[in-house]
């Protein structure tokens, strides 16, 4: 039972912050310090400090961090991974 109380707390702590951190990043927004744009590489959602398109993502910088499953089952072309056809809405 102690071990589920501790993970309940760890989940808490978890979601508390993440919730905290969400209310910062949209007060930010609101002062024109943080932005949520599109790359223009893939088109991704990705944050900015203007309001302005960016040239490269993290999506487009560390495919294979950000898709390890999509890597795994092409390992030969790990370095040139993109992953431009996912349909988004744009």
């Amino acid at each position: 039972m102690t071990v589920y109380a501790a993970l309940t707390i760890v989940v808490i702590v978890v979601l508390a912050t993440a919730a905290t951190l969400a209310i910062y990043l949209g007060l930010l927004n609101w002062m024109g310090a943080f932005f949520v744009v599109r790359c223009g590489t893939c088109h991704h959602l990705t944050y900015a400090g203007a309001e302005e398109t960016q040239r490269s993502c993290p999506h487009c910088r560390h495919p294979v961090l950000l898709h390890p499953l999509y890597a795994a089952h092409h390992p030969r072309s790990a370095s040139a991974l993109r992953v431009v056809g996912d349909r988004l809405k744009y």
